[in-house]
């Protein structure tokens, strides 16, 4: 049984796509034709079609056309800590490298929330990051300074 022009829209589609999630660097069109042995007119009108769905984005050097996959950040859990004007947000969040804490310091000014700072934890070094946290926290250190007060 064949597939139906449809189907095989589909298959295009998604192969395109696919390719690009693979290069997160960026590709161009000629690179695209070479890896996939597809027409050019289908690939861009493709390419066109993945723009418009917000699933890949283009930077023009000169005029050369780099296509590029969206890359979507998945949120997963959130925790806040209020003091003063001051919040720190502690975020869980997945790209295409990973899944890491997000720590952002932000303080209110007026109206608005003002980003101060914030770091990036890769999610499998947490443990390691709550001990170095935990050492320095209970350090000989911080018990003399705490003393002194």
């Amino acid at each position: 049984m064949s597939t139906s022009p449809v189907e095989k829209e589909k298959i295009l589609h998604e192969k395109i796509l696919d390719f690009l999630r693979k290069n997160p660097k960026g590709v161009t069109m000629s690179e695209i034709a070479r890896s996939t042995k597809f027409s050019r007119k289908a690939i861009e009108k493709h390419l066109q079609v993945l723009a418009l769905e917000n699933e890949i984005y283009l930077k023009q050097f000169g005029v050369t056309k780099v296509y590029y996959p969206n890359h979507r950040i998945q949120h997963f859990d959130f925790e806040k800590l209020e003091y003063n004007n001051r919040i720190i947000w502690f975020d869980v969040l997945e790209n295409e490298y990973g899944r890491y804490l997000l720590i952002q310091k932000k303080k209110k000014v007026g109206d608005e929330w003002h980003h101060e700072h914030s770091i990036t934890v890769p999610l499998e070094q947490s443990d390691a990051f709550l001990k170095v946290l935990d050492k320095i926290l209970h350090s000989g250190r911080m018990k003399q300074m705490i003393k002194a007060k």
